[in-house]
């Protein structure tokens, strides 16, 4: 059995569809003796319905899939090399396609029998920017097969910036040493006005550059913090997203249970109805049979 096929082909599917289909190709795989495709298709999960638009969008529109992997390569350049003009035009630019996206796969969705609700495209807009930031996750979805929704990340996470991005700090300027000069006759009052004009410049820049750098380790560690909640944040949504499959597998399994019983109900019904039925027909036919004997044996008696 070509597992990978039956992958592509189960992530299209709708999710209420999903489990039967799976199940499906997981006992003909163990028909087969695979136990490879059972391993690999027995231990999938249902995709969520906004885990599933995306990935229709990514088969529907493959246009629209490369367009979004392109603005997450530009997104991650601008960050590793601080391209701040960049990134604010690029995230003006984010907006705009992830809106665009959600709307294309909400149409899709429902051209396909599947109304996304609020809560579904909220999750759809968030798939789409954990894509900009996870080249791994990114390429499955491209592919039409992502199964989960990728960590949320702002600032993409674990990229860090290009060496040379970060300047060091300046260093004060020093004037350049120069031979005494002797001093004029005549006092001139321009030049102690232009030196501690010149002063008061350097000292100010001075401070501007301690602020920056202040500022720049302050963005460092709101950085660090972010990342850290981040994680934690996709850590849950992970551990959220993994009990809703397990909880919609039982369901599902639970459902499969519920019927077969009651089919074997009724093969136990019915199986009695004709036990009954044969014992009354065995019955009759040993009335049937005395009666007969009886008949015979009478014409005996008779000639007695």
């Amino acid at each position: 059995m070509d597992a990978d096929a039956v992958i592509f082909e189960l992530y299209g599917l709708r999710p209420a569809d999903f489990i039967g289909a799976r199940d499906a190709y997981v006992a003909r795989a163990r028909g087969e003796k695979d136990t490879a495709a059972v391993a690999a298709i027995g231990g999938l999960r249902r995709p969520t319905l906004a885990v599933w638009a995306v990935n229709l969008l990514a088969r529907s529109r493959p246009d629209l899939a490369e367009a979004l992997l392109r603005l997450g390569t530009e997104l991650r350049r601008a960050h590793r090399e601080l391209d701040g003009e960049g990134m604010r035009a690029l995230s003006h630019q984010q907006h705009q396609v992830i809106g665009a996206l959600s709307g294309e796969a909400a149409q899709l969705a429902a051209g396909a029998g599947e109304r996304l609700r609020e809560t579904a495209l909220r999750e759809v807009g968030e798939i789409f920017h954990g894509l900009l930031g996870d080249e791994d996750a990114a390429r499955l979805w491209v592919a039409g097969r992502l199964a989960k929704p990728p960590p949320v990340t702002v600032g993409f996470d674990g990229l860090e910036p290009a060496p040379g991005a970060v300047p060091p700090p300046d260093t004060p300027v020093r004037p350049p040493a120069t031979a005494p000069v002797p001093a004029p006759a005549v006092a001139d009052p321009v030049r102690p006005a232009a030196g501690q004009e010149t002063a008061r410049a350097r000292r100010a820049a001075e401070k501007r550059r301690a602020r920056t750098v202040a500022a720049r380790e302050r963005a460092a560690e709101a950085a660090a913090a972010l990342r850290r909640t981040e994680q934690r944040l996709a850590e849950a949504a992970a551990d959220r997203d993994r009990a809703e499959g397990e909880a919609a597998d039982l369901r599902e399994e639970l459902s499969t249970v519920r019927q077969r019983v009651e089919t074997a109900r009724r093969e136990v019904q019915e199986s009695k109805q004709a036990y009954r039925r044969a014992e009354r027909a065995h019955a009759e036919a040993g009335r049937a049979a005395e009666k007969a004997a009886r008949g015979l044996e009478e014409p005996g008696r008779s000639e007695d």
